[in-house]
């Protein structure tokens, strides 16, 4: 009996905790991230960060390669610079299959995202964010974006 009530104790405190209003709040602030880097307004898209010497982003890119950056800073940076050479297009993003963990102040969230050009073609991505509740408030610590480059074509 005690051996069952350790396994039944250790099995609960290691169950992620799922949260229906918790969840929400984050698709939000997700989705609202999502949209002001598409929009290109870093203002918006910063105050969604942890803005720490933590927070890493990582992205696959065409040709098979991966970018990775680690740092604020480097990560600001890297956003302004493409914010200013990228060329703006008018995406209308969908959403779905959200799958949240939530345990004490750091929650993990992968979704699909959908982003349709104005030709009407949309390219699948496949995100991870990791959240980290500072002051009461959810913010992005890291970023994984994996784009079907096939798709959308």
């Amino acid at each position: 009996m005690k051996k069952a009530f350790l396994l039944i104790s250790s099995l609960l405190l290691c169950t992620p905790v799922f949260h229906k209003q918790q969840t929400g709040s984050h698709q939000k602030s997700l989705l609202a991230e999502t949209r002001a880097y598409l929009d290109f307004d870093y203002d918006t898209w910063a105050s969604y960060h942890v803005q720490s010497a933590d927070e890493q982003l990582a992205w696959n890119n065409p040709d098979g390669t991966y970018g990775a950056q680690t740092g604020w800073s480097t990560i600001s940076e890297g956003i302004k610079a493409w914010f200013k050479e990228a060329k703006k297009e008018n995406i209308q993003l969908t959403t779905d299959h959200f799958t949240f963990v939530i345990q004490g102040d750091m929650a993990i969230v992968a979704y699909d995202s959908g982003h349709q050009n104005a030709a009407g073609k949309t390219t699948k991505v496949r995100e991870f964010r990791t959240l980290l509740r500072s002051n009461g408030q959810w913010k992005i610590l890291a970023v994984q974006a994996f784009i079907d480059y096939n798709s959308g074509k």
